[in-house]
């Protein structure tokens, strides 16, 4: 089972999640326009649950998932993790399809970044408290930056009370992934990192089974209610891509895990919530999003990623500190211990 066994090791993992965090919404964005978001989900959450049951069973082929001997709670607790975190993923994108980015992201992300990282922390400080919220603040300040760029770029403002309420429940939801999966990972039966990141997938996989037929009878951001004919009359490309879009998601879910298990799932999910920095570098490169954005828009972009490097660089050295701290105390405890066998 591979495990990284260095902290340069758990940061390049870290920063293949927000490659691949930030990267899977390019799928949708490639057929968007044609088809609706809740059909494009189905083949979404089953890449999610084919790329995570692959990458497990090429990286951790020992794990428990694999033979059996698994804590029921912890079981539980991942299950909760995958249901939580769809829910809230559905009611992020609805949102943004209401308010736009400006509105719904900031407030959806941000606010799934304090309850994830905090209460993740809480029960298992992986850093010192104050670099730990000091870094926090600074990657959310980074999301509000982001905002302000796309605020800036707009022609006008798309506020929908609907879509803002939409948003913090959305947040709640997706704040409360990082705990649940903390739970699972932790105690005197934790689950290894393949192991819950299979759980997490099948828990995505059947809240989407469960809740995606009751979205498309009654669309949450509003509109006509999509029939599942319309799925099955869509090319093969739409699928292929849908399920694409998983993988890439899963992928970064299964890096992060692993990196979790390293440095704890606080500073692994503040990590992977770097993925907005992808997603606009996405958004600024490749489609152009902001073409014609007045030059403001560029200096807010500049300030996010300042922002977000400044919270990412104090949680780091928090963390390297630690393990300096900790390696120093086993080589002066070791010495100790020759000096009173002689």
């Amino acid at each position: 089972m591979y495990a990284p066994t260095t902290l340069t090791a758990a940061v390049l993992l870290m920063l293949l999640t927000m490659l691949c965090w930030g990267s899977w919404a390019n799928a949708f964005s490639l057929c968007r326009g044609r088809h609706r978001f809740e059909l494009f989900y189905w083949d979404y959450a089953l890449g999610v649950l084919v790329g995570t049951l692959a990458l497990s069973a090429m990286l951790g082929p020992q794990s428990a998932v694999f033979h059996g001997g698994m804590d029921s709670k912890n079981v539980a607790w991942a299950l909760l993790a995958g249901t939580v975190f769809n829910l809230g993923n559905v009611l992020l994108v609805a949102a943004i399809s209401l308010t736009g980015m400006a509105v719904a992201f900031p407030v959806c992300i941000g606010l799934a970044l304090l309850i994830g990282v905090g209460l993740s922390w809480c029960i298992e400080p992986s850093v010192p408290a104050v670099p730990m919220a000091i870094g926090s603040l600074l990657i959310l300040a980074s999301m509000i930056m982001d905002a302000a760029a796309y605020h800036a770029m707009a022609s006008e403002a798309n506020f929908s009370k609907r879509g803002l309420v939409i948003a913090i429940v959305g947040g709640i939801f997706m704040g409360a992934f990082p705990p649940c999966l903390q739970k699972a990972m932790v105690g005197e039966h934790p689950l290894d990192p393949y192991a819950a990141s299979v759980l997490l997938a099948a828990g995505v996989f059947v809240c989407t089974v469960l809740t995606n037929g009751f979205f498309m009878r009654w669309p949450i951001a509003g509109g006509k209610s999509a029939r599942f004919e319309e799925y099955f009359k869509t090319s093969t490309h739409f699928h292929l891509l849908g399920i694409a879009g998983g993988i890439i998601w899963a992928a970064g879910g299964v890096f992060n895990f692993i990196a979790a298990d390293q440095v704890g799932v606080a500073v692994g999910y503040a990590f992977g919530t770097g993925g907005t920095l992808v997603a606009a570098i996405w958004g600024v490169f490749v489609w152009k999003e902001f073409r014609e954005a007045p030059r403001r828009a560029y200096y807010w972009l500049f300030a996010m990623f300042f922002f977000f490097i400044a919270g990412i660089g104090v949680i780091a050295d928090a963390k390297a500190r630690m393990a300096d701290r900790a390696e120093s105390f086993a080589g002066t405890k070791e010495n100790h211990v020759t000096l009173l066998n002689r």
